[in-house]
């Protein structure tokens, strides 16, 4: 059925008893015998019959059309709360990100003393490098490298700034902080004693940056094999020693990277021995080199 656009209960019964249908009564009856008394009332019947129907019609219309009103502010009003309760999620979110990246102090312990002694600070690269778990010199976190970085940060504002990322932000850093120094120390070529007070630098500051425990154990154990190695008494020994760590402390590293890393706390004495061959053909040769020079520096006095 079409759609009904107007209330029924407007609609006003014809009169068909009147001059208005006489014609319509006229054509009805035709040869009939039917009197224009019946064929009015049989018209009012029809019109009746069919102001009824309409009737069911227009209430199921008015009841759809209600419900879809429903239905249209229902899903109208849900939207609105969905966008509003995004709308706050979103807020909640910015104000905890912006909290997030607020310079935050932490406590400190009432009536505790600093302690005895201060311990020197390494480079932002050498920092960077651990957080990063890569291999590192040692000597970055020797007394001599944190005097330099001392100093450098003393002249930062004459030196060149570069650009790094800090969360969304672009900052300005001194170049310093990116580049290694030109005066490091490979850790073979360090001094014992050298190498003694930087590994235990190195040792406190992995613990500071919460390297995994498991790792921490394997190199304080790897550097604590080393130094208590009996081979250090021995000539050459402390060479030799230095040199595998050196060797053994970067290929951690890098199989570290390449996740197929061995137990760096586990003693290789093959490759000690074979390091043990090294220096000391490294010594010989030297030895020869030298007596050569000398002997040839001998044989031009001679002739002059």
């Amino acid at each position: 059925m079409a759609r009904i656009t107007s209330d029924l209960a407007l609609d006003i019964q014809p009169d068909f008893t009147s001059p208005t249908f006489e014609a319509l009564r006229d054509c009805i009856i035709g040869g009939t015998q039917a009197l224009h008394q019946e064929v009015a009332a049989d018209l009012t019947t029809a019109w009746q019959q069919d102001w009824d129907n309409r009737s069911i019609a227009w209430v199921a219309q008015v009841n759809e059309d209600a419900r879809l009103t429903a239905e249209a502010a229902q899903t109208a009003h849900e939207h609105t709360e969905h966008e509003h309760l995004h709308l706050e999620q979103e807020t909640e979110d910015e104000l905890q990100e912006a909290e997030k990246k607020k310079p935050k102090m932490n406590d400190f312990k009432c009536g505790m003393v600093v302690g005895d002694t201060l311990t020197p600070h390494p480079s932002q690269y050498a920092i960077h490098k651990l957080k990063s778990f890569e291999y590192m010199e040692l000597w970055y976190f020797s007394p001599d490298s944190c005097k330099e970085t001392s100093d450098e940060a003393k002249l930062s504002a004459e030196d060149a700034f570069g650009f790094t990322r800090v969360d969304d932000f672009i900052t300005l850093k001194p170049v310093t902080s990116f580049k290694a120094s030109h005066k490091a120390i490979q850790d073979h070529s360090l001094n014992w004693h050298q190498f003694d007070l930087t590994k235990n630098s190195f040792l406190l500051y992995i613990n500071k940056l919460n390297w995994p425990e498991k790792r921490q154990w394997a190199i304080t154990m790897f550097f604590m094999n080393i130094v208590v190695h009996p081979c250090r008494t021995e000539p050459f020994g402390e060479c030799t020693l230095l040199l595998y760590a050196a060797c053994i402390h970067q290929d951690w590293h890098d199989s570290l990277v390449l996740d197929n890393a061995f137990d760096i706390s586990i003693f290789n004495l093959t490759l000690l021995k074979n390091m043990t061959e090294e220096v000391w053909n490294k010594s010989r040769l030297e030895s020869l080199t030298e007596v050569s020079s000398s002997q040839k520096e001998s044989q031009c006095c001679f002739q002059y």
